[in-house]
């Protein structure tokens, strides 16, 4: 159907190139997996110093709401990079099929991680800022 040959294939070197890309992608995608497990631990860490921060200076209750404030910020940015990640995949594969047809898929898989990668940075960032937000009003309707 694609009008190629194993002869063809075999005479140009387009297996071993197609081999190095698809390689490349994978240690990239594989980099950007453990990235993600770095970041959750520093998102963790953050949120706990900035609780242990609002609850050191000795003000009751801006320890209290930074526990609502900043657990929901947590919970936001990583339901938010997970969601942003699968929809940035997703979106990015839809798009960049074109790239694959020349490229033989390389192209389309690198962008598809990269979209990923970019929609978790922003579902991230749009998660921590919606339940932060949800988190205050908690704050407000349990503690007021």
């Amino acid at each position: 159907m694609l009008q190629l040959s194993t002869k063809s294939y075999l005479s140009t070197g387009e297996i071993s190139r197609y081999a190095e890309k698809v390689a490349g992608v994978a240690k990239a995608a594989n980099l950007i997996k453990k990235g993600a497990y770095i970041g959750v631990a520093l998102e963790v860490a953050g949120t706990g110093m900035s609780i242990h921060k609002a609850c050191t200076t000795g003000r009751e209750e801006e320890c209290r709401k930074a526990k609502y404030v900043e657990t929901g910020g947590l919970a936001g940015t990583i339901a938010g990079s997970a969601a942003g990640g699968f929809m940035g995949g997703a979106i990015a594969g839809t798009i960049c099929v074109a790239l694959s047809v020349p490229t033989a898929g390389a192209a389309g898989a690198s962008c598809v991680v990269f979209g990923g990668a970019i929609g978790g940075k922003y579902g991230g960032d749009f998660g921590k800022e919606l339940l932060g937000r949800v988190g205050e009003i908690i704050y407000e309707r349990v503690h007021e």
